[in-house]
């Protein structure tokens, strides 16, 4: 009988190990097996615009890290739909990732991305790429963002950078001359308020129809940055532009966030490495289409005004205090946001050895 019983404990402890060593190999099968992913945008197949170059690069990466056992499908110039759609079929998981996605068509799903859109809030890209890529108030905000929507962010760069208005209309030099103008803005609160804070009537179209809308005359003009601009061709069918950066604009890959949960821990590294290198490729290509925008509008035809520091001073002073307290109050689900993100600017200004002592917008007062 004990001899019959030793054998039984052994037979335990031999499928016991068994079974422990099974689900210690689990990670390794996984990571074995092929993976396939779509990576949707709604932008033209050109790797030299930064939408596009960005999914190249993440393509590239996470394909030669993977070993080739990640296969990325990359579905361009909106073939899936527009960014709004493509955003929603992220979350529903019929699709693992996308990017072309920026501030508007976040703030349809995450309203405390406005706090992105305060005025004149930044002063240089690579401030704001600080802010929101290495600061604890960039990780808290993507964190919350993840939990709120079920998106997990793992790309940021800048969407071609400051944003600036355009018409058909007249040149402008100061917030007089835009009364009156339709503009043409994202389908974003934030943005709109600004445009009536000038004077102006914001008309949130998507950006598929931006082109036709102004070509028509649906709207007098619309605000974006240079880079965007050409990627949209926008010269065509505009004739002024005024430099006034009134606002700092982003662009996000991100990814199902279940599903990326469900991937083997070497397949998460790649994935989230792979949306880094996206963010530095996109970057870079912005860079050079900022470089040669300018010349790009001009010759097109586009009169472009370089406004006063006079000028830009009565922009901010109109636009700024409104559109802050609309932000916080109509705009973000917690005001903390928009407060935080202020002293963020700031301190990144310290970081990249701009500014000793100031702040970018006036903090909210505590009561």
């Amino acid at each position: 009988m004990a001899f019959k019983k030793m054998i039984k404990n052994f037979g335990m402890l031999g499928l016991a190990v068994t079974v422990a060593l099974m689900i210690g190999m689990q990670p390794a099968i996984a990571a074995d097996k092929v993976v396939k992913m779509t990576l949707a945008h709604a932008d033209v197949a050109d790797p030299t615009m930064y939408v596009h170059a960005g999914a190249v690069a993440f393509k590239e990466y996470v394909e030669k890290a993977s070993n080739g056992n990640i296969k990325v499908n990359i579905s361009p110039a909106a073939a899936l739909g527009n960014t709004a759609s493509l955003q929603e079929m992220t979350m529903t998981g019929e699709i693992e990732a996308s990017t072309s996605h920026t501030e508007g068509t976040i703030a349809i799903v995450y309203p405390n991305i406005q706090c992105l859109s305060i005025p004149y809030l930044f002063e240089k890209v690579d401030q704001a790429l600080i802010v929101f890529r290495e600061t604890d108030f960039g990780k808290r905000l993507w964190e919350d963002f993840r939990k709120t929507t079920g998106l997990r962010m793992i790309g940021i760069w800048d969407n071609g950078g400051f944003r600036n208005y355009t018409n058909n209309k007249r040149e402008v030099h100061n917030p007089n001359d835009m009364k009156g103008l339709s503009i043409r803005t994202m389908d974003n609160p934030a943005h709109m308020e600004i445009v009536r804070a000038l004077g102006a009537r914001p008309v949130p179209i998507s950006w598929a129809e931006t082109y036709t809308a102004l070509q028509t005359g649906v709207v007098d003009g619309h605000e974006n940055s240079i880079p965007t601009m050409i990627l949209g061709s926008i010269q065509e069918v505009q004739k002024y532009m005024i430099m006034d950066g009134h606002v700092y604009t982003q662009l996000h890959m991100f990814v199902n966030d279940k599903w990326f949960n469900g991937l083997p821990k070497e397949y998460q590294e790649i994935i989230l490495r792979g949306g880094e290198e996206a963010g530095y490729a996109g970057e870079r290509a912005n860079r050079v289409y900022r470089d040669i925008g300018r010349s790009i509008l001009v010759k097109a035809g586009v009169k472009i005004y370089d406004p006063t520091s006079e000028e830009l001073a009565q922009f901010r002073e109109l636009a700024q205090p409104p559109v802050l307290k609309f932000i916080r109050e109509k705009g973000v689900k917690d005001p903390k946001w928009a407060d935080e993100i202020i002293n963020e600017a700031d301190k990144a200004l310290y970081t990249l050895g701009y500014k000793k002592k100031g702040g970018a917008a006036a903090p909210a007062k505590k009561k």
